[in-house]
């Protein structure tokens, strides 16, 4: 809920603050996406120098360089284009990057699980991934016009709540990742 909120938040932030400027959303072209690739590296490599010296292990200096890498991106990202396409554009783009996310910390904790405790994993994440596409469908249900009100924002809520429903899982394998190599 913290994420929905903290998404939420940008994407509010986004268009109220913006709306008051006179320049136009610009569009983010391979060049503008280059110079957000490159802001996010440099940042994160100043987040991850200060996360070593804090004595922080390598698994949540990992994911927590991997979250900040998302996240930042969707700042930058609307910080050029605010318009709601662009904000909707780049909340699905954050969605698909952290889908990668969960395939990756997926693998890292199957890879520590015996055969049989591998299974049990297979078959949660299978329910997970029923219980996302069926939740996906409500959502959709909920956002149409005759139950939402309509307007454009409600395309940003999906957008959003499709990125949160993504965030907490990825999130939730971490944490078994983590407690599984205990290392925290």
């Amino acid at each position: 809920m913290k994420n929905f909120a903290f998404i939420t938040f940008l994407i509010v932030s986004a268009i109220t603050g913006y709306s008051q400027n006179k320049n136009n959303p610009v569009e983010v072209t391979p060049t503008v996406e280059e110079k957000i690739s490159q802001e996010i590296g440099k940042e994160s490599e100043l987040l991850k120098s200060k996360l070593k010296k804090e004595g922080d292990t390598e698994a949540v200096i990992e994911f927590t360089i991997d979250t900040f890498r998302i996240e930042l991106y969707l700042s930058k990202y609307i910080s050029y284009d605010w318009s709601t396409a662009g904000m909707r554009y780049a909340t699905y783009e954050v969605a698909s990057r952290y889908d990668s996310l969960l395939n990756k910390y997926y693998k890292k904790l199957q890879t520590i699980l015996k055969p049989e405790d591998k299974k049990v994993l297979a078959n949660a994440q299978k329910s997970w991934i029923t219980f996302r596409n069926n939740e996906l469908k409500l959502i959709n249900v909920v956002g149409k016009d005759e139950y939402s009100g309509g307007g454009t924002i409600q395309q940003l809520m999906d957008a959003s709540e499709y990125l949160e429903i993504i965030q907490q899982r990825v999130f939730k394998i971490y944490h078994h990742y983590l407690r599984a190599t205990q290392d925290y």
